[in-house]
């Protein structure tokens, strides 16, 4: 298998954190480019207000972070993306815009209602994904 485009949804779970440290791991093997995700939900009536969207920017700036750091820390090559809708939605949907070979993703993200075994979005992404899915369970 040939990875050139690895796609990382992060929702800023312990998970994802984990599913970075194996991105990073691929990536440098494969000498790969990081998509790093972050998909935030917004109601669409609380879009109208200016401080709400500031509100959204500065988390998505906050679950980024760290996982920035990781990325710049390994000298991976990576890009960012953030987007206003559902991330069932939309990691499917950039993963087959950008050609990515791979998504690497958490099994479940920081709901404390997703199912036992994997999240909803998980379930989703599994079922609809462009490409191969690794879904990382542990600390690497």
């Amino acid at each position: 298998m040939k990875i050139t485009k690895i796609l990382l949804p992060v929702d800023g779970s312990e998970y994802s954190l984990n599913a970075a440290t194996e991105a990073i791991d691929l990536a440098s093997k494969f000498n790969a480019e990081i998509i790093v995700l972050y998909c935030s939900e917004t109601f669409q009536n609380l879009k109208q207000f200016k401080e709400f969207s500031v509100e959204s920017l500065e988390y998505a700036n906050q679950v980024l972070t760290p996982v920035r750091e990781m990325m710049e820390k390994h000298k991976a090559l990576y890009s960012e993306r953030v987007v206003d809708n559902s991330p069932s939605e939309e990691i499917p949907r950039i993963a087959e815009k950008e050609k990515v070979d791979l998504i690497i993703m958490a099994p479940r993200g920081t709901n404390p209602l997703a199912s036992i075994l994997l999240g909803s979005v998980t379930t989703r992404v599994l079922k609809q994904a462009p490409c191969n899915v690794l879904v990382v369970h542990k600390k690497h």
